[in-house]
């Protein structure tokens, strides 16, 4: 507690676990985004057991920290709802039932460095209801839904990052949400259904010169808007 640190698995055998003493620490201890709790996970594969898979993060000023995008599994998915700074890196999260992460709540501000989502049964990054998230040199890939799925008044940054070979859309925004895309190895291709979606007053702004190859090789198409939606270039 003094450390600010819990290891998975040799101070507390399992992820769930682990987040279940993260509570208990954050009721003696106040942690602060300068000064956060940190889970620190090693390396292997880590179940989160149960129906959904679902893991849900109760407590805010948290970071959970693995070896490596290919060294450390989350087997599950990540549910955050109204807590402050979150963080996930050097994770891989595969949840063959449900969502990879599910941020919700305006209250919500979640930070993803170096991480790849892929394999979720649905979309692998999902925030709604006024969530803010940032995602740097991430990978969602090979989800079921959408790579990454902006919804209702969201804040959605994405850094270098690559959205490829999803079921559906790779990057979708909607009901008013809001993303930038930053850096000149954003990628977004080969995704089954559209590249980009701005859909119902979304606005999705790419802060990337025009001869920058953003979205290309998509099924259905590369970019497209309906009902409001804006892509447009800064």
């Amino acid at each position: 507690m003094h450390q600010n640190l819990i290891r998975v698995p040799q101070g507390c055998p399992t992820v769930k676990k682990a987040v279940a003493l993260a509570k208990i620490f954050s009721e003696r201890k106040e942690y602060t985004e300068a000064d956060p709790l940190t889970i620190q996970i090693e390396k292997g594969v880590h179940e989160i057991l149960g129906k959904s898979k679902a893991l849900n993060v109760t407590c805010s000023h948290i970071a959970f920290v693995g070896k490596g995008k290919s060294q450390t599994t989350i087997n599950g998915g990540f549910r955050v709802e109204n807590q402050q700074n979150v963080t996930f890196e050097e994770l891989v999260v595969t949840n063959p039932t449900g969502y990879g992460m599910r941020l919700q709540g305006s209250e919500t501000k979640v930070a993803v460095l170096k991480c790849s989502v892929t394999e979720c049964w649905y979309d692998g990054l999902y925030a709604v209801d006024g969530a803010t998230v940032t995602a740097t040199q991430c990978a969602f890939m090979g989800n079921g839904g959408c790579g990454v799925y902006g919804g209702t008044n969201t804040t959605t940054r994405l850094n270098d990052c690559k959205v490829h070979h999803n079921g559906e859309t790779g990057l979708h925004a909607s009901r008013h949400a809001l993303v930038d895309l930053h850096g000149t190895r954003t990628e977004i291709h080969s995704n089954k259904m559209h590249g980009i979606h701005a859909s119902n007053c979304a606005q999705i702004t790419i802060h990337l010169p025009i001869c920058h190859n953003t979205s290309h090789g998509n099924i259905r198409s590369d970019q497209v808007k309906q009902n409001g939606g804006c892509v447009k270039r800064r």
